[in-house]
């Protein structure tokens, strides 16, 4: 019974904490500073690796890139005002996070993000509309 209790306060520790970090990131955005958030990327770029591998999103409100970063590994530059598809099912990494697939204005190859849903509007307009996150 011990062990059933410790996951439901792990389960709903977690879901508050996030939620408190989303807003803490909306928050951070809309005042212009440079921002982290948590995901999984995945790209078929030349010396990336085939499969997710998680990481950081580091965005900085109206930037020309967004870089994805993965803890002692190398970062993945993505320009900024590119456009989202939806990603193949079949190979998402985490069911329980939201995936997208960015393609790039540049016309690189799409790169695969998944991250929890609630950051998901937020990744969508920083990365396909940089210009309007820029602080006025």
């Amino acid at each position: 019974m011990g062990e059933f209790l410790g996951e439901l306060a792990t389960l709903f520790a977690d879901g508050a904490f996030r939620r408190w970090h989303v807003a803490r990131t909306r928050r951070r955005l809309a005042a212009g500073r440079p921002v982290r958030v948590p995901c999984s990327a995945r790209s078929d770029r030349a010396g990336w690796q085939r499969a997710y591998v998680n990481g950081t999103l580091d965005i900085t409100p109206g930037a020309a890139t967004a870089a994805f970063g993965e803890r002692g590994g190398d970062r993945l530059q993505l320009p900024t005002g590119g456009s989202f598809h939806e990603p193949e099912p079949d190979t998402w990494y985490d069911q329980d996070w939201a995936a997208t697939c960015y393609l790039p204005p540049d016309g690189g190859e799409p790169v695969h993000l998944q991250v929890d849903s609630r950051y998901l509007p937020l990744v969508h307009v920083t990365l396909a509309d940089p210009k309007s996150q820029q602080k006025v």
